[in-house]
Order: structure tokens, then sequence, then C-alpha cells
């Protein structure tokens, strides 16, 4: 049986799709479960030529990360990207005083001590709600503010920004 390769399946996927952020979110989910990497999916585009929808994907690629864990992370990242805010850190590790990794965020600005989380369902179990209070509770006492994202707030880009921008403007002012 013939297959073609996880670098053309993604370019086809976000051909096929005429929605640029639901292609990016795509990308970036076959890219993330597949283990490649964004640089390979662009070189073969660049190879690539007289395929319909190809320049348009060759724009798009440039947008894709394949660190998002799920498409709501890649809208995040992307109103993130399209807002007046610096770019954010992807997938950004916080260590303890003492060097242990209490957790990873989806986005974080480091020098601010801003962590931001996608909270999806898997959020409201009684388990991950009570480890993410944890966490939460670990972050603040490093120092870091959180900002927890559900797609219900999603849906007011502007009020995520203005949340965001305020936790960094409250980072920036910290001694």
């Amino acid at each position: 049986m013939q297959m073609t390769a996880v670098s053309r399946t993604a370019i086809d996927v976000a051909r096929w799709d005429d929605d640029d952020e639901r292609a990016i979110a795509k990308v970036d989910a076959l890219c993330n479960r597949t283990g490649t990497d964004v640089s390979e999916v662009s070189e073969l585009a660049l190879q690539l030529s007289g395929v319909r929808g190809l320049p348009r994907v060759r724009g798009l690629l440039s947008h894709c990360d394949r660190r998002a864990d799920s498409p709501p992370e890649t809208r995040l990242r992307l109103l993130l990207w399209r807002s007046d805010l610096p770019d954010p850190e992807a997938q950004v590790t916080i260590y303890s005083e003492h060097g242990v990794i209490v957790t990873t965020a989806d986005f974080g600005y480091s020098r601010e001590k801003v962590a931001i989380f996608y909270d999806g369902r898997v959020h409201s179990s009684r388990s991950t709600w009570e480890r993410d209070s944890r966490i939460n509770a670990e972050l603040a006492e490093l120092g870091w503010q959180v900002v927890r994202i559900t797609a219900q707030m999603l849906r007011n880009p502007s009020a995520v920004v203005r949340q965001i921008r305020a936790a960094l403007v409250r980072g920036r002012c910290a001694p």
C-alpha cells in the first residue's frame, strides 16, 4: 500500500482547508503527533511546484509550530501573534528554586514571569483541578503569575489580550 510522507500529508491537509487558522492547527497537530519538524514540511513545500494552493500553504507554514498540544493552543498562539503583545515563548518549562520541574506552561514570558495555560475539558476533572491548583500555588510562591484561558474565554479575544497585557505590566513592575 502506498502512503504519502507526513510532510506531504501536512501540505495537502493545509491546501484542502480554506480556513487559514484551522489549516495551521491541523499542520501543528500532525507535526506534533508524528514528531515531524515544520521545517521538513517547509522544505518539501519549496521543492514542489505546480500544486494548487501551494503559495498559500508556504505562507501558512511560517505560523506553524509543532509544540502546540491542541488546536485551541494553536488558536491562542495565533491570537497572541496577531495582537500587539510581544510573541510569547512556547512550552515554557518552569523550575523550582532547587532545579526541579514544577510545570511546563503552554506559553509564557519568562522575564515578566507570566505563565499562560490553555485549559480544555480535561481540566474540569477533580484530579486535574487539584493538580492545577497545586501548580498555581507553587508558581505563585516562585513569583509567577498564572493566566488560564478556556474555550469560552477564547470567544472574546480582546479580553484575553487585555488579561495577558495586564499580567505583563504587573510582571515588569515587580521587583
